[in-house]
This record gives structure tokens, sequence and C-alpha cells, in this order.
């Protein structure tokens, strides 16, 4: 092989590893595009949930509140007609 016949070649095997080098960072690229995408999606999503569970949060603490008001008035309305069985003389039977 000729001096110049080894120059062609290694001026071949050059420009190809310059394309493998652009087409490999062309795919890092878009793999960063769409793993950027994939993560702006994800954080919206997990935005979108803690809204959820905060409004979740809020309606179960006003349900446990209605809860111990409903006892109370439940508890109230026992007493009540306690008192005014004990005080029939009627139902002493």
């Amino acid at each position: 092989m000729t001096p110049e016949q080894r120059l062609d070649r290694l001026e071949r095997l050059a420009k190809l590893f310059a394309k493998a080098g652009l087409r490999a960072r062309n795919e890092f690229r878009k793999q960063d595009e769409i793993l950027m995408d994939a993560q702006m999606r994800n954080e919206a999503s997990i935005a979108r949930n803690e809204e959820r569970f905060a409004k979740l949060a809020e309606a179960q603490i006003r349900l446990t509140d209605s809860q111990i008001h409903t006892d109370q008035r439940l508890d109230a309305l026992i007493d009540i007609v306690r008192e005014s069985r004990g005080n029939n003389p009627s139902s002493s039977a």
C-alpha cells in the first residue's frame, strides 16, 4: 500500500469517525429533549397531585369536624331523651 493510499484510507476513517460523532451528538440531544420533556410533564403531574392531596386533606378535616359536631348533637339528644324519660312517671314500669 502506497503512502498516498494510506493517507486516503486515514482520511476516510477520519470522516467516518466525524460523521459517527455528529450522529451520536444529535442522538444525545434528542434524548436530552425527550428527558427534559418527560421531567417537565412529571413535575406538572406532581404539582397537580399535591393540589389534590391538599384539597383532600382539607375535606378530611371538615369531615372530622362535622363528625365531632354530629356526635356532640347526638349526645345532647340522648341526654334530652334520657331526662324526659326520667321525668316521665309513666315510663318507670
